[in-house]
């Protein structure tokens, strides 16, 4: 077949060097193909530098920086109108959101204390819950995957900050990304170990409490050897292990959805959300997680509240904690915590 196109080539084109040159345009052709970068994402880029830029005006350490943010800026949103013209306004939030969604993608931006923060994230699953918190709320989800844009907080300090939901003007905000590579890195650390016993599956108190949560999905992987081929091991692996903490993680975007239209801070939105899904839905690595990785808040009584919650239990001694024990701790300070803002609101109204 192959020597037949040849023969063809030939009679229309003789010269040699059409031959070399037909198949340099080929090749040039196909790798063109194959590294061509879609319009898409080309505004993902866009929109991602433009965002970048902005923090880095709202946030500069010195004049040059801020010079420097604006002109890129400005740099980006000129490209960005140019790649979105025709197709979306990209100064209506609800334009882009339309456009992202149709793509598979939340957009979102809010102001966080006089700053705008972004988020754009791959949408996983969507759907609709019912929850007691313990009034009954239902709420809208969406489950979202890796950030392409992070919100102000997380660019400001890194993946030390894990938000695990977050509400939106119509839907509660579900952080995959908050435990997936926690739970990818410690899969990785097991595969490589091949643990035979118990034992093996922990050397301090991370990991500790990922294998008191995941036990019996790690002595099917490991234990039992289910899956030979490590991909297929892996993807069942975090899967599963993020079904695990998937009520907790619930049980905070209701607390979220039933406060989101309250006059509430959002730090402390965030201090009763992890509180309840802890309370209602224990479980010891995110319990470690919060306690030893919360972010800060200037709020005072949201500041107390993480401080009670760190200084509750001592994670030297990580056996002697129990489910129920991180129900009740979380039960008796957001108790406490609300307590205190009803008292605040009850002087101020006074």
């Amino acid at each position: 077949m192959l020597q037949k196109v040849r023969k063809i080539l030939r009679k229309i084109i003789p010269s040699k060097h059409a031959h070399l040159c037909l198949g340099l345009f080929a090749l040039y052709g196909i790798s063109l193909l194959i590294t061509q970068t879609s319009h898409f994402e080309k505004i993902v880029d866009g929109l991602k530098g433009y965002c970048y830029s902005d923090y880095k005006v709202r946030n500069p350490l010195f004049s040059e920086e801020r010079m420097e943010g604006e002109f890129y800026r400005e740099k980006y949103e000129e490209r960005l109108s140019s790649l979105a013209e025709g197709i979306f306004d990209y100064r209506d939030k609800k334009a882009v959101q339309a456009f992202f969604m149709s793509k598979g993608f939340l957009y979102d931006e809010w102001q966080e204390k006089n700053r705008n923060s972004y988020l754009l994230a791959q949408v996983i699953e969507k759907g609709r819950r019912k929850a007691e918190v313990p009034e009954e709320v239902i709420f809208d989800y969406l489950i979202l995957g890796d950030k392409k844009i992070v919100p102000f907080l997380e660019y400001k300090k890194g993946r030390r900050v894990r938000i695990f939901a977050s509400a939106g003007e119509k839907e509660v905000y579900i952080h995959k990304d908050s435990l997936e590579p926690l739970l990818l890195w410690y899969f990785e650390s097991l595969w490589l170990s091949k643990p035979k016993e118990p034992k093996h599956f922990y050397n301090d108190t991370l990991t500790y409490s990922l294998y008191r949560d995941l036990q019996d999905i790690c002595n099917h992987i490991f234990i039992k050897r289910v899956y030979l081929n490590k991909q297929n091991a892996q993807g069942y692996f975090v899967e599963e292990a993020f079904k695990v903490f998937l009520p907790t993680m619930f049980a905070m975007g209701a607390r979220m959805a039933a406060d989101q239209d309250s006059n509430l801070s959002y730090d402390y939105q965030y201090l009763r959300a992890c509180l309840t899904g802890l309370s209602l839905n224990p479980n010891h690595t995110m319990f470690y997680l919060l306690k030893t990785r919360t972010p800060n808040s200037y709020h005072p009584l949201v500041r107390k509240g993480w401080e009670d919650f760190e200084q509750s239990f001592n994670i030297k001694y990580p056996d002697q904690i129990t489910p129920d024990q991180i129900s009740k701790v979380s039960q008796r300070i957001l108790e406490k915590v609300n307590n205190h803002q009803s008292f605040r609101l009850v002087r101020n109204n006074s």
